[in-house]
């Protein structure tokens, strides 16, 4: 995977591409994944990926059709283990 080119949307849509071209490859028909994008979330969950100019978003909608299940979530990235650091 190249990412040395393209806007953070893009290299971040890569970033999903390439990991459900790996899940698929490696078998999995079941998958969830999170995303801290809500904008690509959006659009991939709004089928708005099918008619992108984005190659990626493109691509991302044609491995999604696939027989598969997959559930797109949101996460910021933040974990919190419910301890306080007073």
């Amino acid at each position: 995977m190249k990412i040395g080119e393209g806007t953070m949307f893009q290299v971040e849509a890569r970033a999903v591409l390439e990991g459900l071209h790996l899940a698929w490859d490696k078998g999995f028909r079941k998958l969830k994944f999170e995303c801290g994008n809500t904008l690509l979330i959006e659009i991939i969950l709004a089928s708005g990926a099918a008619d992108s100019r984005l190659t990626e978003l493109r691509l991302i909608h044609n491995m999604l059709i696939r027989p598969w299940e997959v559930r797109v979530t949101y996460s910021s990235g933040v974990e919190y283990s419910g301890r306080s650091f007073d």
